[in-house]
């Protein structure tokens, strides 16, 4: 029988790798649009990366990963503001609703829209 698990059980779980090292924590969960589900991983260095769920071997207190699991950086941008990092497409800060872009880019923008 599958045991279903709520992302709340995940989230804020220490990411322990086959040498019994913190990789980093779980953030959030994230999804590709073939069906793929990963976890966001905090890194130490304040960094995010994507954790294949097929790269998980168990949850319990720690979610522990399979020997040379991969992650996957993903690359952010920092609002000024509140200073989430948010996925480097984004045009708003999805915790503050701050804009993302920078004057030029505004100016840019509009520039291409009149010509």
């Amino acid at each position: 029988m599958v045991q279903w698990r709520r992302r709340e059980e995940l989230i804020g779980k220490e990411i322990i790798n086959e040498e019994a090292k913190k990789v980093g924590t779980a953030k959030d969960l994230a999804w590709t649009s073939d069906g793929r589900l990963a976890l966001i991983v905090e890194l130490s260095d304040e960094q995010e990366a994507f954790l294949p769920f097929e790269e998980i071997v168990t949850v319990g207190d720690v979610v522990f990963v399979k020997p040379k699991s991969t992650l996957q950086t993903a690359p952010t941008v920092t609002c000024p503001v509140c200073k989430h990092r948010n996925l480097l497409e984004a045009k708003f800060c999805a915790k503050c609703g701050k804009s993302l872009e920078s004057k030029e880019e505004k100016k840019e923008e509009r520039k291409e829209k009149k010509g």
